[in-house]
């Protein structure tokens, strides 16, 4: 049979402009206005997976990359490759907490809304995060690495603890609003990690990888950050619009960047 995730269903009304879709779980069809002879549009969704399974998927693949890299494997780097160099090292060791840190809030923080997702999105995700790890590591491992003459890496790695704390306690706060798994209600966060921008965790995340590009000095982490910032951007702009239609005081706010976006 049919997974129940696969089913999309909405219901035909007299004169409305358009149909509407029956997506609360928790409510019996009769609650959602279902009657004897109604008509319903059905629609099969597709495969679909379970989001925590995406999530733990898509960052497995950075800590492997990574880790591979690091090891300094003879038939990529050649058989006379020598050990990391310090930025090299603290700098790998800063890339692998991050995804870690990434699966442990996937098992023990977020609460997600929905159950599943399109299967595709497995894939399309995965290849977002996994391109990027090996075209990184490749480069900030590889033999003939250069770390930046500026002498900024040290600062720039307290920074980045500090922003990943940042971001931890959003995600902690966020996962505190939605007591249970499956709850689509959420209140308008608040406190001062909102008072700027509805959406600090973004904030904190461009912020931290930021940081590790100016200290690690690969070009293509800068890629990732850039291409990160368009995409929690858009995520932004729509959650920011959201708060604002739940609560009209939150045009005071930015969506994602302070006082600008």
């Amino acid at each position: 049979s049919m997974s129940i995730h696969r089913k999309a269903l909405k219901l035909v009304k007299d004169g409305a402009d358009k149909p509407v879709s029956l997506d609360d779980d928790k409510k019996s069809l009769q609650a959602c206005g279902v009657a004897a002879g109604s008509k319903l549009q059905f629609k099969d969704l597709g495969p679909q997976i379970g989001y925590r399974t995406v999530f733990v998927v898509e960052y497995a693949g950075p800590i492997a990359f990574m880790a591979l890299y690091a090891a300094r494997p003879s038939f990529i780097y050649g058989a006379s490759s020598a050990p990391l160099g310090a930025v090299q090292s603290m700098y790998v060791m800063m890339f692998i907490a991050h995804f870690v840190k990434r699966e442990l809030e996937t098992f023990f923080v977020h609460k997600f809304s929905r159950p599943t997702m399109p299967l595709s999105n497995l894939f399309k995700n995965s290849m977002y995060y996994w391109a990027f790890a090996a075209f990184m590591g490749y480069f900030l491992c590889h033999p003939q690495y250069s770390a930046p003459t500026h002498g900024l890496s040290t600062v720039a790695a307290i920074a980045w603890g500090l922003f990943e704390l940042g971001n931890l306690a959003v995600h902690i706060q966020l996962g505190g609003m939605r007591k249970v798994e499956g709850e689509t209600t959420r209140n308008t966060p608040k406190g001062p990690l909102f008072s700027l921008v509805s959406c600090p965790n973004y904030t904190f995340e461009v912020l931290g990888w930021v940081a590790f590009s100016l200290g690690s000095n690969v070009l293509m982490s800068w890629v990732f950050t850039a291409v990160g910032l368009a995409q929690m951007t858009e995520w932004a702009i729509k959650k920011h619009r959201g708060y604002i239609k739940a609560d009209p005081a939150n045009k005071k706010k930015k969506a994602i960047l302070p006082f600008l976006i």
